[in-house]
């Protein structure tokens, strides 16, 4: 130990605790305040999906956890906002696609798929956890594919990225992932649908005859049968040959027991006859296709007065 000079007198303890209080002062200062709320919320199920199958509308769950850290019940709105959808679609027009084939769909926050789900327009509920407590819900949403689009047969996909399960502000309508100390997430929705070789038979619209007046030999009628299917798929509509068929001729009846044979056409010039179990062929276009059938009657002198029909069963074969 070195001796002090005459005179001089060392506090070094002191100062030592000195700086010890000091620091013990700035480690006070920096540690952790306690927080005001404190929930965190996440997905219950992935991947989120959506999935047409075969079907032009459809419905998705969003399955939610939101556990608390608080000391005090804490009332929130929970939300989710819709992401940004995957190219080649547009915040507008999402699509789907298959290869370089794509299909036009959107999400609704409405069962009837009249309302479209936006940026702007969030799908929110209110929801109250209890201290140190768990809850879970679900946030659904819907989609529509709108008929008649020409997409060849194939399986679509698309997706929204960033789409946020988040919080709702008062008076706000942007969901946000954190939002004072609630916590959410970003996450991915998957879309997927299935453009499968179905067709379908739309209106039928009656060959009506109608009531020629007068002294009549013969008279025309048209009506149609509608047909969609995928594109470039082959269809075949076929027609028996009635309730009151009568050798290779069709009839109508009337309710006192009379019968007025006709005949049905492919062409306006009654040129192209379909016989009983004839067809008529078609190529698909995504679109509704009306094939109008033509009628005939043609009689050697008019049929006693009455109310005649017949009904015709057509099958669609594709």
């Amino acid at each position: 130990m070195i001796a002090s000079p005459p005179g001089v007198v060392r506090h070094a303890a002191p100062a030592i605790l000195t700086l010890l209080v000091a620091l013990a002062a700035l480690v006070l200062l920096l540690a952790p305040q306690p927080a005001k709320a404190n929930v965190v919320c996440s997905l219950t199920t992935q991947p989120v999906t959506i999935n047409f199958g075969t079907s032009l509308t459809a419905s998705g769950d969003i399955r939610y956890t939101c556990r608390s850290f608080n000391t005090t019940p804490t009332t929130f709105t929970i939300c989710t906002g819709i992401g940004n959808p995957s190219f080649p679609g547009t915040a507008a027009q999402p699509k789907l696609q298959s290869g370089a084939n794509t299909l036009d769909f959107n999400l609704y926050v409405d069962p009837a798929a009249t309302i479209a789900w936006t940026k702007t327009l969030p799908i929110a509920q209110t929801a109250t956890v209890a201290a140190g407590a768990t809850i879970s819900g679900t946030l659904t949403f819907y989609g529509r594919i709108p008929a008649g689009q020409s997409s060849p047969v194939g399986t679509y996909q698309a997706f929204f990225f960033n789409t946020v399960l988040g919080f709702l502000a008062a008076g706000s309508q942007t969901c946000v992932s954190q939002l004072n100390d609630l916590s959410g997430l970003d996450f991915s929705i998957n879309v997927t649908a299935n453009l499968a070789e179905a067709c379908n038979l739309g209106i039928i619209e009656a060959v009506d005859f109608g009531a020629p007046a007068g002294f009549w030999t013969e008279v025309d009628a048209v009506g149609s049968v509608q047909v969609t299917c995928p594109a470039a798929t082959s269809w075949t509509l076929s027609f028996d040959g009635g309730q009151y068929l009568d050798g290779s001729e069709r009839r109508m009846r009337s309710a006192g027991g009379d019968y007025v044979p006709y005949r049905l056409y492919r062409d306006t010039a009654r040129s192209q006859l379909i016989p009983i179990d004839g067809t008529i062929l078609g190529t698909g276009t995504g679109t509704v296709q009306s094939n109008p059938v033509y009628g005939r009657v043609t009689v050697a002198m008019p049929p006693p007065v009455g109310s005649y029909s017949d009904t015709v069963t057509v099958v669609l074969h594709f």
